[in-house]
């Protein structure tokens, strides 16, 4: 059997997906509203009496208001987006007012208009967005009046306006069918020139500029000629004059930059100004010598090309005032068209070949002005007592000109004339220079003071050397970073947002670099302390060697076996650091441990020996000589010596160490003694006797030396140390 439900739920759905597919299809191809940011944000909030959500609502809204003078009201149903904020009350309501007089005076019925609207659909004939409201054709002249579907951006509103076609068109019917005054011909525009080329397109200010430009751009001055109204110029002059004139207007406006393309109206009728007549349209005004000159087109209207918009004679007759002021002079009049005609990235060869010449121009002249600089600053600088003000003004020898450099490329980059990109790179690029150079004069700056911290001199001041190859790291890694931010800047990136990236991001890099921060905090603390410098014999947490390099994570040690031993800062700056490098003098402290059998006579004359031998020594520091008898061993006499050696090299002492055991084992044999060692002796015969002869010469000689004052225990006299003491050859007097 067959199941006829699962059949009809099959069909509903077959029939949901066809409704949905045929819905979509429809929605693509029904057009959109045009949409603004904000409707006439310049005539405040709508007030609740404009009703714009149909068509028909907007035409009464419109006429209602304007029946009753409330023009500013009336103004909230027209699209003035190519109109200044600050002039749409004005504007709206003097359009409002004009385009009303003008609808009566064409008899044009409310009535009839609002029954025509009433029965389309708010989408329009067929969902368009766009609805004639009248037709007309009056004294020759032709329009259509029509309102449009508007989606307010902000707010989410839709509304039926009145197109900014129509509020461009509204001022100049006015004139022509209710002023009764006519526009310009176009038949006589310019009869010297001939006929215009088919490239020449004058049907809107905007769209007049912009062939204007284009045709100059390419070297045609010819064809650019056809823009400029030339009513005060000889028809048999047109031809020269013009191209005279359109290569002038396009370099004041390459070199003032006063006029913004994409600002100016598109609409075949321009946009209503204050103070300025129906068939003129003003592009920007330029200062020039303390005077304002506004730059003008005017319209003219022919019966086949229809409006043509061209620079009026008052700016025409401008131009050579204006170049005389922001032109080349006669390089610009006489530059080859070849160098105009051809062009690259948007810029003409005379320019790139300007640009080149500038600069190896500024390069030479950075040179020469960097020579004089430093001229004077060494002459400045020998007049003082130090010398690192000398080695400053050294270090300015090239990063100076390319700051030079890069600062007279910016009236170079002003002087060509370039379009409003290519100067943006230029001037990109010279900051670019200048903050390159700064950071390589800061590199060597740092250098130059790391090396002045860390002459001898320097070393005791509030930053020492050690501290110099730590911070001159850090601070040229400042610098880097400042360059790049600088640069990136300099390149339009957007840095703030970075820098705000670093502040939220901060706590995470902390806790990820925790480590990193360490080390460079002990790395800090290593240099304001300065427990040892590079080259330096230290021991760091048992790690014996020489100090070989001082980062900002690490100390790294050569040891005595040659082995590189990286010690991270942290731990270097929280544990014990011996320096062997920073002692005056190396102590030598043997522990003498003499025979058990030694007498007390034998073991004074050892000792004193020893003394004099110390104090009869050059190379030991005199002031502080100790031999002690200091006690009784498991099975010696320890006799302690304590002296230091003058001398800081730890070969050198190893030698004189050396020197010194070897006279310390004579003394001890001499007096008949020896060294005891721990050992066990079984005796199974009676020990030997110590000598008694020794025993004897060494009574008689103690007594002889104490008998003579010649005794150094427990202390010599200073007699005797003066007498020890061998005296420098050059101090002793001349024998007569």
């Amino acid at each position: 059997m067959v199941d006829r439900s699962r059949i009809f739920g099959s069909r509903c759905v077959w029939l949901a997906v066809t409704a949905v597919v045929v819905w979509a299809g429809v929605m693509a191809q029904a057009p959109s509203p045009v949409e603004r940011p904000a409707i006439n944000p310049g005539l405040g909030p709508k007030p609740p009496a404009v009703l714009r959500h149909t068509p028909a609502e907007s035409w009464r809204t419109f006429w209602d208001a304007c029946a009753a003078g409330q023009f500013v009201l009336a103004a909230h149903l027209l699209d003035l987006a190519e109109v200044e904020d600050a002039e749409q009350r004005r504007v709206g309501a003097e359009v409002s007012e004009k385009l009303y007089t003008l609808l009566r005076r064409l008899k044009v019925s409310d009535v009839k208009v609002g029954q025509q609207l009433s029965g389309k659909a708010p989408g329009g004939e067929s969902g368009a967005e766009t609805v004639s409201v009248f037709r007309f054709d009056s004294a020759g002249m032709s329009g259509e009046l029509w309102l449009r579907r508007t989606l307010d951006q902000k707010t989410g509103e839709t509304a039926w306006l009145f197109p900014s076609q129509n509020v461009s068109n509204a001022t100049v019917w006015y004139r022509l069918l209710v002023q009764g005054e006519q526009l310009a011909g176009a038949d006589t525009l310019n009869s010297g020139l001939g006929p215009a080329p088919p490239l020449v397109h004058r049907n809107s200010p905007r769209t007049s500029y912009n062939g204007f430009m284009d045709a100059a751009l390419r070297g045609e001055f010819g064809e650019a000629a056809h823009y400029l109204d030339l009513e005060d110029t000889e028809p048999s002059a047109q031809p020269a004059r013009g191209i005279q004139l359109a290569r002038r207007l396009m370099m004041v406006l390459l070199r003032t930059k006063a006029v913004v393309p994409d600002a100016l109206s598109s609409e075949a009728f321009g946009v209503p100004e204050d103070g300025v007549s129906e068939d003129r349209e003003v592009l920007a005004e330029i200062k020039a010598d303390g005077r304002v000159v506004p730059l003008t087109m005017g319209l003219r209207q022919d019966p086949q090309l229809g409006n043509v918009w061209t620079f009026a004679p008052e700016t025409v007759g401008y131009i050579d005032f204006l170049y005389g002021v922001y032109g080349h002079g006669w390089i610009g009049d006489y530059l080859p068209s070849a160098l105009l005609s051809v062009s690259f990235a948007g810029l003409q060869l005379w320019q790139w070949l300007a640009i080149l010449m500038g600069l190896a121009a500024g390069w030479a002249l950075a040179k020469v002005l960097e020579r004089v600089l430093i001229v004077i600053g060494r002459v400045i600088a020998r007049r003082t007592r130090t010398n690192w003000d000398d080695e400053l003004v050294r270090v300015f020898d090239g990063p100076l000109c390319l700051v030079l450099w890069g600062l007279l490329l910016r009236p170079v980059s002003l002087w060509l004339s370039l379009t409003p990109t290519a100067e943006i790179i230029i001037l990109r690029g010279a900051e670019i220079l200048s903050l390159v150079g700064i950071g390589w004069l800061l590199f060597r700056i740092v250098d130059i003071v790391g090396i002045h911290m860390a002459r001898p001199g320097v070393s005791g001041s509030a930053v020492g050397a050690s501290f110099a190859t730590i911070m001159g790291r850090f601070l040229k890694a400042l610098v880097v970073v400042i360059v790049l931010l600088g640069g990136l800047s300099a390149m339009g990136v957007e840095v703030t947002g970075f820098l705000a990236g670093l502040g939220i991001g901060g706590l995470a890099i902390a806790f990820a670099a925790q480590k990193t921060i360490e080390n460079l905090f002990g790395a800090v603390s290593i240099a304001a302390d300065r427990p040892f410098r590079l080259g330096d014999y230290v021991d760091v947490d048992g790690v014996e060697g020489t100090v070989e390099d001082m980062g900002l994570r690490s100390v790294r040690i050569r040891t005595m076996k040659r082995t590189l031993v990286t010690i991270p800062n942290a731990l270097a700056a929280g544990v014990k650091i011996i320096n062997y490098s920073v002692r005056d003098r190396m102590l030598y402290n043997p522990v003498l441990g003499l025979e058990a059998a030694t007498s007390a006579d034998q073991l004074a004359l050892v000792i004193d020996e020893i003394k004099r031998m110390l104090h009869a020594d050059p190379r030991i520091f005199p002031d502080a000589i100790r031999v002690r008898f200091r006690g009784f061993g498991p099975s010696s006499k320890e006799v302690e010596v304590v002296a230091w050696v003058l001398t800081t090299d730890w070969h050198e002492y190893t030698g004189v160490a050396e020197e010194l055991n070897f006279r310390i084992l004579d003394i001890v044999q001499q007096a008949g003694s020896g060294f005891a060692f721990p050992t066990q002796t079984v005796l199974h015969a009676p020990a030997d006797t110590p000598d008694p002869a020794g025993r004897t010469a060494a009574a008689a000689e103690v007594a002889r030396r104490r008998q003579q004052g010649d005794w150094t225990l427990p202390e010599p006299s200073d007699e005797l140390k003066a007498r020890l003491r061998p005296r420098d050859p050059h101090d002793l007097a001349p024998e007569e």
